[in-house]
């Protein structure tokens, strides 16, 4: 089966993710956490204010990541979704369960979480095909398994600043900044990423040369806490 590289933007977490269009989709992360007993969870689709009905199409990916921390998925049809195809009228919802035939541990690889993406697009109808219309799309992750506390490790290679997730879950970064000697920020982004278990994120730090990386530090936020994390960097 043909894997798919895909490198993209992770909208920030919030309880319901709402489209222009007025269509909103809740929650906007699905986690699975005790599959031993679990094997499914739902999801909503939501019209609000709206006056014409709108036609989406559900589709599964399994979502991994290389070793330079992109982003791959692969089509998957262990995952069961009903319903796959609906129509959402005006001012309705839609519940949308996403699951397993058993329970999610047998989707399990050793102790490690599972990941996947749902995609929701909606479909210009046949007969409409002419017509000028901003579609909605929704991409969502979920997680199955359980889910582990912050295990992350700092390295410089290549003037890139690599953290390593050494942790059996996910790590969602929401801010990352790079303090030198003197406690002065010297690097920062705030682009939201996830680092996979096992898998890493890289930062290129472009024409910033560290030198003596143990004098450097890193203050992270991340899902793990609420409060920023100041962390060593590694020699």
């Amino acid at each position: 089966m043909k894997k798919k590289l895909l490198v993209f933007m992770i909208t920030p977490l919030l309880i319901a993710i709402k489209a222009s269009a007025g269509v909103s989709v809740s929650p906007v992360q699905l986690f699975i956490d005790n599959p031993n007993k679990l094997k499914s969870t739902t999801l909503t689709l939501e019209s609000v204010d709206e006056t014409e009905k709108r036609v989406f199409e559900v589709k599964v990916f399994k979502w991994t990541q290389n070793g330079q921390g992109e982003n791959v998925l692969e089509p998957d049809s262990n995952i069961i979704i009903n319903p796959k195809n609906f129509i959402l009228q005006p001012n309705k919802q839609q519940a949308i369960r996403v699951g397993f035939p058993q329970a999610a541990a047998a989707a399990l690889n050793g102790s490690n979480e599972q990941s996947w993406r749902i995609i929701i697009d909606e479909i210009t109808p046949v007969n409409n095909q002419l017509a000028v219309k901003f579609l909605v799309n929704f991409n969502l992750p979920l997680f199955v398994g359980k889910q582990d506390d912050l295990k992350v490790k700092f390295d410089v290679q290549n003037n890139k600043l690599v953290l390593n997730n050494l942790a059996d879950s996910h790590v969602q970064v929401t801010n990352l900044k790079l303090l030198n000697e003197q406690k002065k920020v010297i690097y920062s982004n705030e682009t939201m990423a996830y680092a996979l278990p096992k898998n890493k994120l890289i930062y290129d730090l472009k024409d910033i040369n560290i030198n003596h990386a143990e004098k450097y530090s890193v203050m992270l936020e991340t899902n793990k806490s609420k409060k920023a994390v100041e962390m060593k960097l590694s020699n």
